[in-house]
C-alpha cells in the first residue's frame, strides 16, 4: 500500500493551500484506480489538531509538508517530497512531479 499525505497548518497561506489543492487533483485524477481498490490512500492533515498527533510524530511533519509512505511487509518507507515548494503556481510542473513521485513508488510496491 501507498499512503499520499499532506500535512497543513490551521492557517493557510496561498502557497499551502495551493499545494494541498493540486496534490488532490493529481491522485484523483490519475490514480482514480489505485484509490478504489486501496493500493493508494490519500489524506489531507491538519497537524495542529490534536487528534492527528500520533501520525504527526510518525512523519516528522512540522509544518505544510508532504510524504509518500510506500508500506511494504508491514514496514514504512517515508519519504518528503520536498521538491513541490519550488513548483508553486506552475501547474504542469507541479503535476509532473507529483505524478512521477507516486508512480515511481507504486512500480516497486
Amino acid at each position: 500500500m501507498v499512503e499520499v499525505i499532506y500535512f497543513h497548518r490551521t492557517q493557510r497561506c496561498y502557497s499551502c493551500r495551493y499545494a494541498g489543492d493540486t496534490t488532490k487533483y493529481v491522485v484523483e485524477t490519475y490514480f482514480t484506480q489505485e484509490l478504489a481498490n486501496g493500493k493508494l490512500v490519500f489524506k489531507m492533515l491538519n497537524l495542529q489538531d490534536p487528534a492527528n498527533a500520533d501520525i504527526v510524530k510518525k512523519y516528522g511533519a512540522y509544518s505544510s509538508s508532504l510524504f509518500i509512505n510506500e508500506i511494504k511487509d508491514g514496514t514504512d518507507h517515508i519519504k518528503a517530497v520536498t521538491d513541490i515548494w519550488f513548483l508553486i503556481g506552475k501547474d504542469e510542473a507541479f503535476v509532473n512531479l507529483i505524478r512521477s513521485e507516486i508512480e515511481s513508488v507504486l512500480e516497486n510496491n
